[in-house]
């Protein structure tokens, strides 16, 4: 599962889902790169977001997860930085479409409405998703436009 996976992960916030989720992924072997209120970083939602998709789009880590209240503010920074596909994916049947469809390398997630139950679940079906050969076209369209 863990195909040596470095995963860039932050949060402005220190709430217990967060935490959870750091847990989880040192638990499953990942290589973890951590921002925000984990790492006593103060940074902002916005800051945490820029140095996340730095992460990606500098090729320190394959992946990244940031969370924010909504998701959306995270989702709409990281998706300024060119090469990165920002998904706010609350649920597993998203994440596995925005994985498959549009092979996302980052996975936003709000604090207000992600079901902390079911946050493993939604992490792991968007890691171990493929992405489907068909759209690679698509996908290559979406980082042309930055």
């Amino acid at each position: 599962m863990n195909r040596q996976l470095t995963i860039s992960l932050g949060a402005d916030s220190d709430d217990k889902i967060v935490s959870q989720v750091y847990n989880f992924l040192i638990s499953k072997q990942f290589k973890v790169n951590l921002y925000g209120k984990l790492n006593n970083d103060n940074s902002s939602w916005v800051e945490i977001s820029k140095k996340i998709a730095s992460d990606i789009q500098n090729k320190k880590a394959e992946l990244g997860i940031i969370f924010c209240y909504t998701g959306t503010g995270v989702t709409i920074v990281a998706n300024r930085f060119k090469g990165v596909r920002a998904s706010l994916c609350n649920n597993e049947e998203i994440a596995i479409c925005a994985k498959k469809w549009n092979d996302s390398n980052i996975l936003t997630m709000g604090l207000m409405s992600v079901d902390r139950k079911k946050i493993e679940n939604i992490i792991l079906s968007w890691i171990n998703t493929e992405v489907d050969k068909e759209e690679l076209e698509n996908i290559r369209g979406i980082d042309d436009l930055i």
